[in-house]
């Protein structure tokens, strides 16, 4: 089987969770199932872990990587956010360990029909779940020049997104069709240049895109207070984040829950992948993992 995605810093989560025979734990973003089965292995073949992820592919993955676990396993498609609906699902009141690994999967970024990368040419689709939503061609033609400046600042902190907006409205009142992944990396290159980056300039326009599709950081949000209301006392909850406004608001969640008594902080300061592990998965270099206790 193909690897669907390397896990990263596994580990270290390993180490953060402290997981034991015979807990209920909930990976509420299994991808391809690396995380989850090295937690199944730490659980010894006793107890249960409830795998989610938004992507139908993913699951299809997971399923045949951890078809050996039988039935210490249940994959259930659904968001995160839907969280408590999905423990209700599968007759689950409280989790031991919920850990989250974020971002975008190697198999989506290098699979070009889903439409996270600009290397190939490809509709802009960008969904993580490709059965419900809006694509972010649909996004860049519904959205005014100010709505687009908008979500190329707050998400991808880019600071020519107006410029990037503005031509995209005036190609796209030219009846232009701005829905193909190439066509937005060309437009977004001409405007910003290169000028020796050592980052295409339409990295941040594309990142930008993908969280404002998959309504990324909203979803992480309402996650985290339905996964603190779901850990039983003394349970543990993890995320691995890959960038800066993710990480963010996982160390404000934490840090207000601490001060409401509610949590006790596990990692001061964030984890990071050792050097060997960036040098042999150069994706692991911006990951940082939180990690929190219940009170």
């Amino acid at each position: 089987m193909s690897e669907f995605h390397r896990p990263v810093m596994v580990a270290e989560l390993l180490e953060v969770l402290a997981i034991l025979p015979g807990q209920v734990v909930v990976d509420a973003t299994v991808g391809g199932g690396g995380h989850a089965e090295a937690v199944l292995e730490a659980m010894e073949g006793r107890g249960k872990l409830i795998g989610i992820d938004c992507d139908l592919e993913a699951i299809a993955a997971a399923r045949t990587r951890l078809s050996r676990f039988g039935n210490a396993v249940s994959l259930i498609h659904g968001k995160f956010s839907e969280l408590d609906t999905l423990l209700d699902r599968v007759r689950i009141q409280k989790a031991d360990r919920i850990y989250f690994d974020l971002g975008v999967s190697s198999h989506q970024l290098e699979k070009p029909e889903r439409g996270f990368s600009f290397l190939r040419d490809a509709p802009l689709d960008m969904r993580m779940d490709q059965t419900r939503g809006e694509t972010a061609a649909e996004l860049l033609n519904r959205l005014s020049e100010t709505e687009l400046s908008e979500i190329f600042f707050r998400y991808g902190e880019e600071r020519h997104g107006r410029r990037v907006a503005r031509e995209i409205v005036r190609r796209r009142k030219k009846g232009e069709d701005l829905g193909r992944t190439r066509v937005l990396a060309k437009l977004a290159e001409a405007v910003v240049g290169r000028r020796g980056a050592r980052v295409h300039p339409a990295t941040r326009i594309f990142q930008a895109l993908r969280i404002a599709v998959n309504h990324e950081l909203e979803e992480l949000l309402e996650s985290l207070g339905s996964s603190l209301a779901r850990l039983a006392s003394a349970g543990r909850m993890a995320v691995i984040s890959y960038h800066s406004l993710e990480d963010r608001m996982v160390k404000n969640f934490f840090r207000e829950k601490h001060a409401a008594g509610a949590l006790k902080i596990l990692t001061k300061k964030p984890i990071r992948p050792s050097q060997e592990e960036i040098k042999s998965n150069i994706r692991s270099r911006s990951a940082k993992l939180r990690g929190a206790e219940k009170v």
